[in-house]
């Protein structure tokens, strides 16, 4: 298994070497090509400059005058030999092809190869237009450049090795650095995972990345540790209730009995019902273990049923208004704004979920407290509220309230209570494509505001009515 790391520079590496390889060949195969345009363009261009020379000379009569001879090929030698022929192809004068290949020789000694010797015809005519001659050029097409072209040329192909090696070595220095760019947080988000798999939930990784998809990565990670290690905290503290709350009945019990039997206690009605009262406590223990297995395996099953809104809050609203009595709280209602709505829920759950947040709002309310509901509307979506001036949450607490058997700060650990209401009012929520919020102030109030979905019957334009209409207009605005 190859590393991240090597596989990205690998691939940088690999596409250098590709494209300076392609790059060296398309440059050099141009070059080539052109040069060989070049040659012949020479090559065409003394051709026919020595045709024009020959018709010259035969019309000024000095065809035959070997000063003019050797000036013509003084001016073409070493490139080219030049051979005149009459018009019947006969040798007139000039220089052949073994003669030349003997001058390349000694100017080029065992590098001349007779076989790239190349030769061509042009007929040279009267301004009559008829063929009086023929000129004969040999040549090697490589002997026509001269030492600047050969200068040149040699110059190019070193430009292109240093051009490649250049191009080489930037895809190199590139491929490192992208390989670290995105292996280097990779690595040590790595290593931060697997330390959290080993246990050691407090681990994180600090170092911002400039990816996006890496610094998502990165979050969502840390966001994990940090929740691994709350929940951690949590089943750590939830150990540690449990087995305070099993240890004071059974030693009472046990206490007791002990002391029944040893016949310091007598064993009469009273003492039966501090029996009785001890094994209720600890049923009711039980009772929540219970209820949270069924939160966190969902086994509830809803069914789902179109319901007023309005009745399934006031329902349990009145429930309370002993209790509100009691603790001289005051406690109101406020649901104007719903009249008529229906939502589709399942009636229990419903149940459950206001029974759960005004349990929570008068467990935490002082005596001649305040406690209000209300609802609202907001679009396609109704709102419940409730709202207390109790002791309130602190603000490092409201991110974990409705983690399961979540308790807060020391202040709310005098009120009984499993810490489970609100993981089940958040669980029956989401089970009705609802949303749930909490806003909270230390010491001043709660506010807990539930969101549920109308049901789609009323949306419809002839159940709308028009008090819900103006509502829907209104905050669409």
């Amino acid at each position: 298994m190859i590393s991240i790391r090597k596989q990205l520079f690998s691939i940088f590496l690999s596409i250098g070497c590709i494209m300076v390889f392609s790059t060296s060949l398309i440059v050099n195969i141009s070059i080539k090509k052109n040069f060989e345009i070049y040659i012949d363009n020479n090559i065409r261009e003394a051709g026919d400059s020595i045709v024009a020379l020959v018709e010259k000379l035969y019309e000024k009569g000095e065809l035959e005058n070997n000063a003019m001879q050797q000036s013509l090929l003084e001016n073409y030698m070493g490139n080219f030999a030049v051979t005149l022929l009459g018009p019947d192809k006969h040798f007139i004068w000039g220089e052949t092809e073994q003669s030349f290949i003997e001058d390349l020789n000694q100017k080029y000694p065992n590098q001349v190869d007779p076989s790239l010797y190349r030769q061509e015809e042009r007929p040279v005519h009267n301004k009559a237009g008829e063929i009086i001659a023929y000129v004969k050029i040999g040549y090697y097409p490589s002997d026509i450049l001269t030492k600047n072209d050969l200068k040149f040329q040699k110059n190019v192909n070193v430009s292109i090795v240093w051009c490649s090696s250049m191009i080489l070595m930037w895809f190199i220095l590139a491929g490192l650095y992208v390989s670290r760019l995105f292996t280097y947080h990779i690595y040590g988000i790595s290593k931060t995972s697997i330390a959290l798999a080993d246990g050691k939930l407090n681990a994180r990784y600090p170092f911002k990345s400039k990816i996006k998809e890496i610094e998502t990565l990165r979050h969502s990670m840390n966001y994990l540790g940090e929740k691994l290690e709350r929940q951690d905290t949590i089943r750590k503290k939830l150990i540690s209730d449990v087995s305070h709350e099993i240890r004071t009945p059974l030693h009472i019990l046990q206490s007791n009995l002990e002391a029944m039997i040893d016949g310091i206690y007598p064993i009469d009605e009273e003492q039966m019902n501090v029996l009785y009262q001890e094994v209720v406590r600890f049923g009711k223990l039980l009772n929540n273990l219970d209820l949270l297995k069924n939160v966190e395996e969902n086994e509830s099953r809803m069914n789902f049923r179109v319901i007023n809104l309005n009745e399934s809050v006031q329902e349990v609203f009145d429930a309370f208004k002993i209790v509100a009595k009691e603790k001289k709280i005051n406690y109101h209602i406020k649901h104007t704004e719903t009249e008529n709505v229906m939502v589709s829920a399942d009636k229990d759950a419903l149940k459950q979920l206001w029974m759960n947040l005004l349990s929570n709002a008068f467990k935490f309310s002082d005596h001649k407290g305040e406690i209000k509901v209300y609802t609202g509307m907001q679009g396609k979506e109704c709102t419940i509220t409730v709202e207390d001036h109790g002791i309130g949450i602190a603000e490092e607490d409201l991110p974990y309230v409705f983690e399961r058997m979540y308790r807060g700060d020391k202040s709310r650990e005098q009120y009984q209570g499993s810490g489970i209401g609100l993981t089940m009012v958040k669980n029956i929520v989401e089970k009705h494509n609802g949303k749930v919020a909490i806003e909270s102030v230390e010491g001043e109030y709660t506010k807990i505001i539930v969101t549920l979905p109308i049901h789609t019957k009323m949306l419809e334009p002839n159940n709308i009515s028009g008090r819900m209409r103006n509502y829907m207009k209104m905050t669409k605005n």
